[in-house]
């Protein structure tokens, strides 16, 4: 996602739209709106990642404030967020519109209505790109 990011939506080329797609249960919408509370410190994508890369931990708050904590959030405002369920709402949404669309899996990407399954090579969604772009 990194070059993607960089080559295409940094760029201006491409908007790049991200929808939560927590379907592991209640620990995987926690994580979810974990995520959220940490864009509101401009850390999405750091958090996300860091998330992603130790997918055998447990989500819990404690283990997601912790998180936070490493990646030097203000740890009292994540809590705060965390814990008001504010985001709830926005991952049971974008849960149901994607369901809607017949998505059963994650990763799960549409180009312009095109779908990609699966974690794919950059040069899968860079060849979809540029078609799409007329490149």
């Amino acid at each position: 996602m990194s070059r993607i990011r960089k080559e295409y939506v940094d760029t201006g080329k491409v908007r790049f739209i991200y929808k939560q797609y927590a379907i592991l249960g209640p620990e995987s919408a926690r994580g979810s709106e974990a995520t959220e509370c940490a864009a509101e410190q401009d850390s999405f994508w750091s958090f996300h990642d860091a998330l992603f890369t130790d997918m055998s931990i447990s989500l819990t708050d404690d283990r997601l404030i912790e998180l936070a904590e490493q990646l030097e959030l203000d740890t009292e405002a994540f809590s705060s967020c965390l814990a008001s369920g504010r985001f709830s709402d926005l991952i049971a949404q974008d849960r149901t519109s994607i369901q809607k669309l017949g998505v059963r899996g994650t990763p799960a990407f549409l180009i312009n209505g095109i779908y990609i399954s699966g974690a794919q090579p950059f040069e899968v969604f860079q060849e979809v790109i540029e078609e799409q772009l007329g490149l």
